[in-house]
């Protein structure tokens, strides 16, 4: 009876080398010509392998909402949530959250359509939310607010318009406070988030 011996080129280090490269080539979805010559290697002679070091991801940064920012700059300024569903219901009755808006004959700029010239403001600022939003803040407050928080609104737009303007603002806030809205700037957030 004839035996066959199973003969293979290669040798128990050498297949588990081999099988280590697929491997290396699997994870890493590395090109090899198909047609790879593997040295012999005796047994007298040590291997080592190296551990494969996985790539670094990159972490995407999250930007926060416009209500996150609008919370944020509010309590920088001593305020809550009150104050940025106010601001909030703003910026939406003005701009529709959009911080390249121009109204009032080329007078307003930005998420507030803030008189940027009338109230000595860099078109820069009056379309960046952090920026915009403390201007507004202030402005609120050289109209009595937090005292009286529907006239200081109402100054916004006209201190003794009759127009709806503050109930306007107060639906908006009310309607978009839990809907989050993406900050639409061009310009990177300027704001450490907490």
């Amino acid at each position: 009876m004839n035996t066959i011996k199973n003969i293979s080129p290669f040798t128990e280090i050498q297949r588990k080398a081999l099988a280590a490269l697929t491997l290396v080539i699997l994870l890493t979805n590395s090109q090899v010509a198909s047609a790879a010559y593997v040295a012999p290697v005796t047994q007298a002679e040590p291997t080592t392998m190296t551990a494969i070091q996985p790539e670094t991801e990159t972490v995407p940064v999250i930007e926060p909402t416009v209500q996150e920012v609008l919370l944020n700059v509010c309590e920088a300024n001593g305020y809550g949530v009150d104050c940025a569903k106010t601001l909030l219901g703003m910026l939406w009755t003005e701009s529709s959250n959009q911080s390249t808006v121009i109204g009032d004959n080329g007078k307003a700029r930005g998420y507030f359509q803030i008189h940027y010239k009338l109230h000595k403001i860099t078109s820069a600022c009056a379309e960046d939310l952090v920026c915009a939003a403390n201007w507004t803040i202030n402005y609120l407050e050289r109209n009595s607010y937090p005292k009286y928080v529907n006239y200081a609104i109402q100054c916004h737009n006209g201190c003794n318009a009759n127009n709806g303007y503050v109930n306007k603002v107060q639906r908006y806030a009310k309607q978009f406070w839990n809907q989050p809205l993406a900050v639409t700037q061009a310009a990177p957030i300027e704001l450490a988030m907490k």
